[in-house]
């Protein structure tokens, strides 16, 4: 859960900056933040859980920068 929505945006700008390509071809990420976000009763906004394979391609996009060429 997220205190605010200005919890709400600082998610969608780590995502969009962990994974830029992943998170676009997802639909965006304020898309994403907001089609699984919403808010509770107690004013704090709630994620559902978003796609492993959503999770698997950020994470494969974001290791990529850090991996050596194993091929030298």
């Amino acid at each position: 859960m997220l205190r605010d929505l200005m919890a709400a945006e600082a998610l969608a700008t780590s995502l969009a900056s962990t994974a830029p390509l992943a998170i676009a071809a997802a639909g965006g990420a304020h898309q994403l933040v907001a089609g699984h976000g919403q808010p509770t009763g107690a004013w704090f906004w709630l994620i559902t859980p978003m796609s492993d394979a959503l999770w698997v391609a950020m994470a494969e996009e974001n290791q990529t920068r850090h991996r050596g060429n194993l091929g030298e």
